[in-house]
């Protein structure tokens, strides 16, 4: 049995993993909470990249603006600075949007007004959380939001028009009942008034994963939680088939570090379905329908999904090999899996890339980050929809965030 004598690192990785936006909106000028509507002549989208500095060491986040997710190159030459720990949050065509900065600790709103980018609003939720480390703005309407704070059980209510906090939310019912750290998934839902979310557990020292995750169903009515136990560990990434069922998957960085000991949980998928709130208890062992570990979810359509899938054939651990060197390492396959048939899983055409994941679902439409080895440019690849895969935009460094703003 392989062990991990590495677990230290995995700490590194979790904290630099990709947070995506929550928001719903429609293609028509909104208004925005404040008087004014989306203007046709300013940007559509803004697009938040992680950005390598100084030889690859630190990392910049900036916000960039486009028109056009599906063709062209990301204009960086004027973009807003977030910080080297920050994202970009927003309700998808509200004509504004927030960014989170990690160093000062506050929310910023922004918006275009006659042509320029305006900040019109801040708020310091100082005193309530006491640090933000995979921080998530969720939205209730373009004029109430809560930003969670779930590795230390912290939360706030804020009045997005007034940019003041209204409360508290106690996310101690999120925290894992045997006392792991806990982290938030990638990937969240509506379902009726309700939002649906997932929650994963892992000791950062010791690289010891939970075997189980857990699904949450807040309501933002009483900002109350009710969570319910998942059958599989590290369930990270999510995507909704057409009969309302949810489908969540292991991240493949829990798929490395069980390949290095095997007793940490396997990868797997969980079923929640659609009109129920307890997962099915028979879960898709993932390993079990491709050559390799095998991580990750970018929905292709409404029942497949592609997966990275570790080749570990042409490259053989032994017992130093370190899970988080595996994970950012070009050695990943892709595959596809259909959940009609998974047996007949299938390894597309794609050059090897590391384990990392990220997508963004825009307007029913899935972009997938493509990037380079380096992390120095990416191209977004559309993975759904007519002629997919297609490439899209590109740009330099990652996407990490993007809200559509009209």
């Amino acid at each position: 049995m392989r062990k991990n004598r590495h677990a230290g690192m995995i700490g590194a990785v979790l904290f630099g993993a990709v947070f995506s936006s929550l928001g719903c909106g429609d293609d028509n000028g909104v208004n925005n909470g404040n008087g004014n509507g989306t203007d046709p002549t300013e940007p559509r989208f803004a697009v938040a990249l992680r950005l390598q500095t100084g030889g690859g060491v630190n990392q910049q986040v900036v916000v960039g603006f486009t028109d056009d997710l599906g063709s062209g190159e990301l204009d960086v030459s004027e973009v807003l600075e977030v910080g080297g720990r920050g994202n970009l949050w927003g309700v998808d065509g509200a004509g504004e949007f927030y960014v989170t900065r990690g160093e000062s600790l506050d929310v910023e709103k922004y918006r275009f007004e006659n042509g320029e980018l305006v900040r019109v609003g801040i708020v310091r939720p100082a005193g309530r959380i006491s640090g933000f480390l995979g921080e998530r703005m969720v939205f209730d309407g373009p004029n109430r939001g809560f930003l969670f704070q779930v590795s230390t059980g912290e939360g706030v209510e804020i009045d997005l028009s007034s940019m003041e906090i209204v409360d508290s939310v106690d996310l101690s019912p999120l925290l894992d009942p045997e006392g792991l750290p806990t982290f938030l998934g990638l990937k969240d839902f509506h379902r009726g008034d309700e939002l649906v979310g997932i929650t994963y557990a892992t000791d950062l020292i010791q690289g010891v994963v939970s075997p189980v995750s857990q699904i949450f169903f807040f309501d933002p009515a009483t900002s109350t939680f009710d969570v319910r136990a998942a059958p599989c560990g590290g369930l990270t990434w999510g995507m909704e088939a057409s009969n309302g069922d949810l489908f969540f998957s292991t991240d493949p960085l829990v798929a490395a570090v069980h390949a290095v000991d095997e007793s940490a949980p396997a990868p797997c998928l969980v079923r929640l379905p659609a009109d129920s709130r307890e997962p099915d208890p028979n879960t898709l062992p993932l390993n079990d329908f491709t050559t390799g570990p095998t991580g990750g979810l970018v929905p292709t359509s409404e029942s497949s999904f592609l997966v990275r899938v570790l080749d570990i054939e042409s490259n053989p651990l032994t017992d130093d090999t370190n899970p988080v060197e595996l994970l950012i390492q070009a050695r990943w396959n892709t595959w596809e899996i259909d959940l009609a048939e998974p047996e007949n899983a299938q390894r597309i055409e794609r050059e090897p890339a590391a384990g990392q994941i990220g997508f963004f679902e825009i307007d029913g439409v899935t972009y997938e980050n493509v990037a380079s080895d380096d992390q120095a440019s990416t191209i977004l690849v559309r993975t759904t929809g007519p002629g997919a895969p297609a490439p899209g935009l590109s740009t330099v460094g990652v996407p990490i965030g993007i809200v559509r703003l009209r």
